[in-house]
């Protein structure tokens, strides 16, 4: 038996993440620090919350005696998912990111050091990343993990800064480090300011969606379950993620974002015309793509989710839980009003 500690595990990543590898591996046990800022839920973990080997703790991550309190020497493997993660909130208040994100992190890992010089030992840690800290992929191109870093938001400057902070701990202290870098993830319980599930409870509700500027830009597309698959495959193999620091999670689903919107309303049944455009948000990068390629031949994963399942999926649980969902879509940025 092992025992895990998820760091964010109440947010849309972690708290799946959470649910599926409890149903999978049944002598595991999880401990879930989580600060429920506004984009965590208790809701997220129902059927969790009854099952004794998960454990919930209210904690900041960059608080480092409260992480003192949670990261014990009973604690096998730390997944770190808890970060600060929308780009126009970071374009308003880029403070709270480096906090969360870059502080956040260099505070786990310190606490990693402390547990090691105590017990003689120290957990592995997973970081998981993004695809934004590479800024954006010219067409046709696929990075790689050896592609420089160039972020261009401060979101991304922050989880790229995070990437840099483990990876140094890594090196300087020996510690067991993995950078998990992703493409966008979307599917049922995400927070109703990203695109997906901010346009379906629009257009379920019959208002307009905000489509920034042209609505060219291109993202690849990776549904919830394909990548808590590829992130479990991932960890459950520790000889063969300890071959190379970073590893990539991506899609074969790339679409512009005009597209995505004229899916939405064709799934929810909308007008089009509630498709509205606005200014464009400042240093928009028009496309990611990563290269997931050696993560497929290693690991043997590959995405089974296509997106037209994967939306119809994410349209009938927002279409069930839209009191939810519309309760939780107040905020706006303040470059779009």
């Amino acid at each position: 038996m092992s025992r895990m500690l998820v760091t964010g595990g109440c947010g849309f990543l972690g708290s799946h993440f959470v649910r599926t590898w409890l149903q999978r591996y049944d002598e595991d046990s999880i401990l879930n620090a989580d600060a429920l800022t506004y984009a965590g839920s208790l809701d997220n973990l129902e059927e969790a919350a009854k099952n004794k080997r998960h454990k919930r703790r209210k904690v900041d991550i960059a608080d480092a005696a409260a992480m003192a309190r949670v990261l014990t020497k009973d604690v096998d493997l730390i997944v770190h998912f808890a970060a600060e993660t929308h780009v126009d909130r970071s374009l308003e208040d880029a403070g709270q990111f480096v906090r969360t994100n870059v502080l956040g992190t260099q505070t786990l890992l310190a606490g990693m050091l402390r547990l090691r010089e105590k017990t003689g030992d120290a957990p592995a840690l997973i970081v998981i990343s993004t695809d934004e800290v590479y800024g954006p992929t010219p067409k046709g191109q696929y990075f790689g993990t050896g592609e420089a870093l160039r972020p261009t938001s401060p979101y991304a400057a922050s989880k790229a800064a995070a990437d840099w902070m483990a990876l140094s701990y890594a090196r300087s202290f020996e510690l067991d480090i993995t950078i998990v870098r992703s493409v966008n993830v979307y599917g049922p319980r995400q927070y109703p300011e990203k695109l997906i599930p901010l346009f379906v409870t629009r257009a379920l509700a019959g208002e307009t969606m905000p489509l920034y500027g042209h609505g060219r830009q291109r993202r690849c597309w990776l549904y919830v379950d394909d990548f808590v698959q590829g992130l479990s495959h991932i960890i459950a193999r520790p000889e063969l993620r300890m071959q190379r620091p970073i590893w990539h999670l991506g899609s074969p689903v790339e679409l512009p974002n005009m597209e995505i919107a004229q899916s939405i309303c064709t799934a929810c049944h909308a007008d089009p015309s509630l498709i509205t455009p606005v200014p464009d948000r400042p240093g928009h990068d028009q496309r990611y793509a990563l290269d997931y390629s050696q993560t497929a031949r290693v690991f043997g994963w590959q995405p089974q989710m296509s997106f037209a399942h994967g939306l119809a999926q994410t349209v009938g649980w927002i279409r069930d839980h839209l009191e939810w969902c519309e309760a939780r879509t107040g905020w706006t940025p303040s470059f779009t009003r």
